[in-house]
């Protein structure tokens, strides 16, 4: 998590996995982990890059639903991009 909104019990999530790491399932595995012992967030909010489909995967991967991606284009490293964000929703806080 690299934030928290107490308040509102919203986490916003940020990770990034050591390029001799990548592919491996690093990042699918510690946020699976990460969840599941998650009891006083009632979402987590998640953004990614268009171009960024490894990270899309593991959002994907461990419930989290795509909501918006900007319509707005900014460049990064030559590129053309835009942000995709992602919420995850604490099914056992929503009691």
């Amino acid at each position: 998590m690299v934030d928290i909104d107490e308040s509102h019990e919203i986490g916003y999530l940020g990770y990034r996995v050591g390029q001799h790491h990548t592919g491996k399932g690093v990042a699918k595995k510690a946020l699976k982990l990460f969840l599941k012992q998650e009891q006083n967030i009632k979402q987590v909010k998640a953004k990614t890059t268009t171009n960024n489909i490894a990270s899309q995967k593991v959002l994907e991967k461990n419930g989290f639903e795509r909501t918006e991606t900007d319509d707005e284009e900014f460049e990064m490293n030559g590129q053309k991009l835009r942000f995709v964000y992602y919420t995850w929703i604490n099914k056992g806080r929503l009691c």
